[in-house]
């Protein structure tokens, strides 16, 4: 007999009944989960308590989720204050008997750190082989662990997940803990069936593999790649899959909010693990609902966290819902791939593009890898772009250059002058071997 749908937050199989439910019942656990998020919130939680004193609202004005738009927004500058404030942890984190401290990368701002209870870490678990198993990942699996272990999350998460799923887990880590082309072996020799990191970085295990003289669609028994904490681009996901020989998969989340997404086998879009989180997609300006459809910024309340919960956080990356079921058969809703993060985006001499439009660019060429760098200065009173890219062989013609330059006009609508470095050299300088993430903006312009 399967648990109620409200029952811990279960791991697959058992998972599965709350993963195809009725939206009914869906919406009867998220109003539930809402009203004892607002409880427990207002009475452990000083930052939300205070907060909401200043909105005139309490715990009882939350009666169901047509309620949750009473509350206010809160924004990675409200954290950071309370950090400011309440050195050295904040006042968000609650009283909560936590085990262990995680932290985001710190791309965007100051690390901020985030506690959890050990029901939190369980249930974060629970929802990261929800992912895996989605991806056709099993007990059989030998599942390669390349994220870097350290204050970011998800080298730990993804392992915990995969444990639970019985899969044999080889925590490998980065490059900075293990040098990439032992990584490249250890996949070859021990049989890893699954590769688990950056997508950047599994791009650059396929180059060493290829230095190294192996072929990574030939030599390895590969076939599933799962990715997070970069954007998986569409570019980005055919090389993955073209290199690798693999079906290669994305999943969006970050150190507050746990794992709230997953792709499933369809690959069109990101599944909401619902019974655990709230999704709204809100005008940026106004924080008001956007027509159906419509792209907006994300907020996200995580209706089981004990520490650190976040409610109505904005996210600040642009996406929209997916109308319409999944022919997978969940009934989770749907999150379209990210656009971009709302402070991301690059205005160049008065035109504006994200990031993403010069992979698309550079996935043309084979002669390139996928490492690139865009940096940005003034000269005067005009802006100066230069795109710096790596290439596979040291002989490069200046045909490429000049092909580059003029598609990346096309994609962008900017001149953009390209660097071409040798295969290796940008890699390096980037530090591709223990960088969480990729930064992909130089913006000295400022």
């Amino acid at each position: 007999m399967s648990p109620p749908l409200n029952d811990g937050y279960p791991a697959p199989p058992e998972s599965l009944a709350v993963e195809t439910a009725s939206r009914e019942a869906l919406e009867k656990v998220q109003a539930e989960g809402l009203q004892r998020l607002a409880r427990r919130t207002w009475e452990h939680v000083p930052f939300y308590r205070e907060l909401w004193q200043r909105q005139g609202m309490a715990p009882e004005d939350i009666r169901g989720l047509e309620d949750l738009g009473k509350l206010p927004v809160v924004t990675k500058k409200d954290l950071e204050d309370s950090l400011k404030r309440h050195p050295p942890f904040g006042n968000y984190q609650g009283d909560f008997p936590s085990i262990r401290i995680q932290a985001s990368s710190g791309t965007s701002g100051d690390p901020k750190p985030i506690f959890h209870t050990r029901r939190d870490w369980e249930i974060i678990a629970s929802f990261w082989a929800r992912r895996f198993h989605a991806q056709g990942i099993s007990a059989g699996d030998r599942f390669q662990v390349v994220f870097t272990y350290s204050l970011f999350i998800a080298g730990f998460t993804a392992t915990e997940g995969a444990m639970r799923l019985g899969a044999l887990v080889i925590p490998a880590g980065s490059g900075a803990v293990t040098p990439s082309e032992r990584q490249v072996r250890i996949a070859k020799e021990w049989g890893s069936t699954v590769l688990c990191g950056t997508p950047s970085y599994v791009l650059h295990l396929a180059d060493v593999a290829e230095r190294i003289g192996f072929d990574p669609r030939r030599d390895f028994k590969v076939r599933v790649t799962t990715h997070t904490s970069e954007a998986l681009t569409e570019p980005m996901r055919r090389a993955i899959e073209d290199r690798w020989g693999v079906d290669c998969y994305d999943n969006f989340g970050s150190v507050e909010t746990g794992a709230p997404t997953f792709e499933c086998a369809e690959k069109n879009g990101y599944h909401i693990n619902e019974d655990g989180y709230i999704f709204e997609v809100l005008d940026p300006n106004t924080y008001e609902p956007v027509p159906p459809g419509g792209e907006g910024v994300l907020v996200v309340t995580s209706l089981y966290r004990e520490a650190a919960p976040m409610v109505r956080y904005n996210l600040e990356d642009i996406s929209s819902f997916i109308a319409g079921a999944c022919p997978c058969g969940r009934t989770f809703k749907r999150l379209s791939k990210i656009k971009g993060r709302s402070n991301e985006m690059i205005k160049i001499r008065g035109v504006a593009f994200y990031p993403s439009a010069l992979e698309a660019v550079i996935e043309k060429w084979r002669e390139l890898t996928r490492e690139y760098l865009l940096v940005l200065d003034r000269e005067g009173q005009r802006d100066r772009a230069l795109l710096k890219v790596e290439c596979r062989r040291e002989e490069v013609t200046p045909e490429l250059k000049l092909k580059l330059e003029r598609e990346l006009k096309v994609a962008t609508g900017v001149s953009i002058e390209a660097e071409m470095l040798r295969p290796g050299e940008l890699a390096h300088s980037l530090k591709v071997e223990e960088r969480v993430k990729a930064k992909r903006v130089w913006d000295r312009r400022r």
